[in-house]
């Protein structure tokens, strides 16, 4: 059965994209404010002990293009920490996290971003996401139940942005509903607290479309995406692309219509679409049109690289099925490389939450259809 502490690799950062000034998006009307914005950022994606956590690759890092956006729409550098990599040990993130912390006034907003692996605690009731030197003797990561009271016992702000992509970042929300007093939250998330994540960039990449106005997170076509759009948003991505089940979650009447954006009108009714189509090697993946000229779509495959893209015909697309289980169904699920009888208790949108049979229900987990089969006589 499942180890008491699980590594899974997990999604990083952002779709590589390189950013104009004119990406930057205009603030009157924003629900943020680049002089009174606070952004604390963590990006690992190499470890010091490697045989543990698996790097990722460090060309176009996106951890760098969330940071560039902020610094374009003029949040000053002054408010902004990086860490990255052998700079994000434990010692320095906490450091510079309190650091930070005490500069902020009642009035400001902060911005709190990990991106890298994530793993669950021996008793499974945290969740740590990795510091560089995570692994050390007494360096366990960074506890996401800790980083609420880290916040409300080093800073006056009223407000905090907490995003997380990696696996089990669900976490987060578990440990906002602990806390009686301190700032107003949301947190968005790429995960449930109980489920592992991908290694594509879904998440972040859903996070960039509604920082740049992409037409298509405005979803009542108003003119604004809001928090709440970017929430769907990333949930629909992450569902139908990786099948995982995004956590979305505020505190203290934290404003869930709070302007992220302004976003111009759809060029096209049927920009944003989600759908299947192949790759150049034949391999069905999810992909959204991002463009359309005559009778041609240009599409984006979800969670990958730009230069990917491609013009296809609308009948070179097809509509997104994904298997699901019905809950009650007794089903098997693997976990490395060994199946084990289980119950669906869940299901939505391809993604399960499951209880292993003969196991306490603390091993419960969301999983993909991917994950599951019907069990062998």
């Amino acid at each position: 059965m499942p180890m008491k502490m699980r590594v899974a690799l997990c999604s990083i950062i952002f779709l590589a994209l390189q950013f104009a000034a004119s990406s930057a998006a205009p603030a009157t009307g924003l629900g943020w404010q680049p002089a009174k914005t606070w952004l604390f950022v963590v990006g690992a994606l190499s470890w010091k002990h490697k045989e543990t956590f698996g790097s990722f690759p460090v060309k176009n890092r996106r951890d760098a293009a969330l940071v560039d956006f902020f610094k374009k729409s003029g949040v000053p550098e002054t408010q902004i920490a990086y860490l990255q990599d052998k700079q994000a040990t434990q010692q320095h993130i906490d450091a510079a996290f309190k650091t930070q912390l005490k500069k902020l006034g009642p009035n400001d907003l902060l911005i709190v971003y990990y991106a890298g692996h994530g793993y669950e605690s021996e008793k499974r009731d945290d969740v740590y996401l990795a510091s560089y030197d995570a692994g050390d003797d007494e360096v366990p990561g960074w506890s996401v139940n800790s980083i609420p009271d880290t916040i409300k016992n080093n800073s006056k702000c009223a407000r905090v942005l907490w995003f997380i992509d990696c696996c089990y970042s669900g976490q987060a929300a578990v440990a906002l509903t602990k806390q009686k007093d301190g700032p107003a939250y949301a947190c968005v998330t790429a995960s449930a607290a109980s489920e592992s994540s991908t290694e594509h960039w879904t998440f972040t990449e859903a996070l960039l479309d509604s920082l740049r106005g992409a037409a298509y997170v405005d979803l009542n076509h108003d003119g604004a995406i809001t928090l709440r759009e970017f929430a769907a948003h990333v949930e629909a991505d992450m569902s139908q692309a990786e099948e995982q089940l995004s956590t979305f979650a505020t505190t203290k009447g934290f404003d869930e219509e709070m302007i992220l954006a302004h976003a111009k009108p759809l060029a096209h009714p049927r920009i944003g679409e989600r759908a299947k189509a192949k790759d150049q090697h034949g391999d069905w993946y999810t992909c959204r049109i991002v463009e359309a000229r005559d009778d041609k779509f240009k599409i984006h495959f979800i969670g990958y690289e730009e230069d990917e893209d491609a013009w296809v015909a609308p009948e070179d697309l097809k509509p997104i099925k994904p298997t699901q289980y019905a809950a009650g169904s007794e089903v098997e699920v693997v976990w490395k490389k060994r199946w084990y009888p289980a119950t669906v208790l869940q299901a939505k949108a391809g993604i399960h939450l499951i209880h292993y049979t003969d196991y306490d229900s603390k091993w419960d987990e969301w999983v993909p259809s991917k994950r599951i089969r019907i069990p062998r006589s």
